[in-house]
């Protein structure tokens, strides 16, 4: 069955027809529209196999994820599961990186060296939150939007290859899957989904971490804002949060010293 849930998740079945196909014996495939018809009907005649892979069926499978809209069912991974049952922090950003960037992310050290830092595995403020918590010996979770034999970006692979040895990489899409866009932009609902809270370190008024932040809201996650200069573009982002209600985070105490939700 899991060898099944991971085919599909290969042709990208939506999950709606993966929660009927569970929880049916039969499943009236002409409910569904011909290209799902389609992707099932490839899946199902499939014959590649796979390895290193979670599915809804499996203990260790995250249950976080179980109950965000549009949850994963087929997670594939590199590295050590057991950070899952860690308290975890989202910690993003631009890609674009200034003068304070390396600062500011030193700055809340302390939250990846009491919790596991989450991320998306690009450059910019998620590669040095990677970075950081490798070099103070603290696994780290990156999850990415392609494919593991197409890391993204490329210049990463390196620091990918660091933190599937002494941290996690998840991605729900299968080893070959290639690079496009809007895996990125999917791939945020999962860095936000499987952490305890949300940091927004730094990001322009208009950026993909803004797009995490609204998952973030939608899955009803806790999202703290860094201010900074209203003369700092990669400070309009964080500060437009604060004025909309977001928490402004000066310091990590303010996470640390929260009472702690089991996992």
């Amino acid at each position: 069955m899991n060898q099944t849930i991971a085919r599909f998740a290969a042709e990208r079945v939506p999950v709606e027809f993966v929660h009927r196909y569970l929880s049916h014996s039969h499943v009236n495939m002409h409910q569904f529209p011909p290209i799902v018809r389609s992707k099932v009907e490839r899946a199902l005649r499939s014959t590649v196999t796979y390895d290193r892979f979670l599915t809804w069926e499996d203990d260790l499978f995250p249950s976080e994820l179980l109950h965000i809209p549009n949850p994963p069912y087929c997670l594939f991974y590199r590295g050590d599961l057991e950070v899952l049952q860690q308290q975890t922090t989202a910690l993003v950003g631009s890609r674009e990186l200034n003068r304070i960037s390396h600062r500011l992310v030193e700055h809340f050290r302390p939250l990846i060296e009491e919790t596991v830092s989450v991320s998306g595995g690009a450059l910019g403020i998620d590669g040095l939150v990677h970075e950081l918590s490798l070099r103070h010996h603290r696994p780290t979770i990156a999850i990415l939007g392609a494919g593991f034999s197409h890391f993204y970006p490329q210049v990463h692979r390196p620091l990918f290859e660091q933190i599937s040895k002494h941290g996690l990489l998840l991605s729900e899409y299968t080893p070959e899957t290639s690079v496009r866009k809007i895996q990125f932009l999917e791939r945020n609902r999962l860095v936000s989904g499987l952490a305890d809270q949300l940091v927004v370190i730094q990001a322009r008024q208009k950026s993909g971490t803004m797009n995490t932040v609204a998952h973030a809201l939608e899955q009803g996650k806790t999202v703290y804002a860094v201010p900074g200069s209203p003369l700092d573009p990669l400070a309009a982002g964080p500060n437009r949060l604060i004025e909309d209600g977001a928490i402004p985070l000066t310091t990590c105490d303010q996470i640390l010293t929260r009472p702690r939700i089991g996992r």
